[in-house]
């Protein structure tokens, strides 16, 4: 099994509405459930799925247990201060990150994981971080158990 982090549209396209990657993820999300994947996240995925579900849906109560869900199906890593001093670099260095991609790309060269799964291609040009499209049936399979 590859260690690999969860970028947070799998989880957004899999609870989200009609989509090209919805069953894509929503397949993802089906493995984690029966144990064949076990991706890692930062802790930050949490509040940003929950802040995401609510502005979709209007509906506090049910983006929460969507949040706790997907940080179910994670090992949550704290973003710390040395992470976000990296994902600053990498938001210099990459033109094409969102800061909260960068931060996602921090904690995951921290703590030595080396695979994103994740639909954004802007992480393709990452040095030390290889993106796995959740629409790559075999890709997927590479990173179960």
């Amino acid at each position: 099994m590859r260690r690999f982090l969860y970028d947070t549209n799998v989880f957004v396209y899999a609870l989200g509405g009609e989509h090209p990657m919805r069953a894509p993820c929503r397949a993802i999300l089906a493995r984690a459930e029966r144990g064949e994947l076990r991706g890692e996240a930062s802790a930050d995925l949490v509040q940003e799925l929950a802040h995401q579900r609510y502005r979709q849906t209007g509906d506090r109560m049910a983006a929460c247990r969507s949040a706790r869900q997907a940080a179910r199906a994670c090992v949550l890593h704290a973003l710390e201060p040395g992470d976000a001093l990296r994902g600053l670099e990498l938001f210099e260095q990459n033109p094409r990150l969102t800061g909260r991609d960068a931060s996602f790309a921090a904690v995951a060269i921290g703590r030595g994981i080396d695979a994103i799964l994740s639909a954004d291609r802007d992480f393709d040009r990452l040095p030390g971080l290889e993106r796995f499209d959740p629409a790559d049936e075999a890709a997927v399979a590479s990173l179960a158990f």
